[in-house]
């Protein structure tokens, strides 16, 4: 299946993508999932970064849009664990639409890291800014998980009154 396949089934699907994913270019950016009834009441549910978002939404074995084509379209639900695919199907199943924006970065440099830091410094500001509003709570940092919570929470959490528990 094409790029352009994958769009039209995803548009078709409640999913709306940006045009500019479909440009022979790469872009290299952030990507924000919303759902939404409409434009002044969407929700950001996952921010990611890629070097290829073309490639990291639609292609066959990572996309975000690829995987929930692939297991809730053509019924594999049982199948499916991925976080984003999931959380599409079930906003979708809600009656809500998605949609995608996108924020290019400068990826340009002389140096790897420093374009590198940049791209993870600007999805980084983009969840902290949507998790100050109370959106992408569910979304954690890489390499952070069940024992980092469990840790979290035995030494840090405070309740509602920013008392420790």
């Amino acid at each position: 299946m094409t790029y352009e396949n994958k769009y039209k089934l995803a548009e078709k699907s409640g999913i709306m993508l940006p045009k500019e994913i479909l440009k022979g270019e790469n872009i290299v950016g952030i990507y924000e999932f919303f759902y939404y009834t409409n434009d002044s009441d969407k929700i950001c549910f996952y921010i990611g970064k890629s070097t290829n978002i073309k490639g990291r939404l639609l292609d066959s074995s990572e996309g975000h849009i690829y995987r929930y084509l692939k297991y809730y379209i053509q019924n594999n639900k049982l199948e499916c664990n991925y976080y984003v695919p999931s959380k599409i199907d079930e906003y979708i199943n809600k009656g809500y639409k998605i949609k995608l924006e996108i924020k290019e970065i400068d990826y340009k440099d002389t140096s790897f890291s420093r374009a590198a830091h940049r791209l993870a410094f600007a999805e980084l500001q983009e969840i902290v800014a949507y998790q100050t509003i109370g959106q992408c709570l569910d979304q954690l940092p890489e390499g952070v998980g069940k024992n980092e919570e469990n840790f979290w929470n035995n030494n840090y959490k405070l309740d509602n009154n920013n008392l420790k528990i």
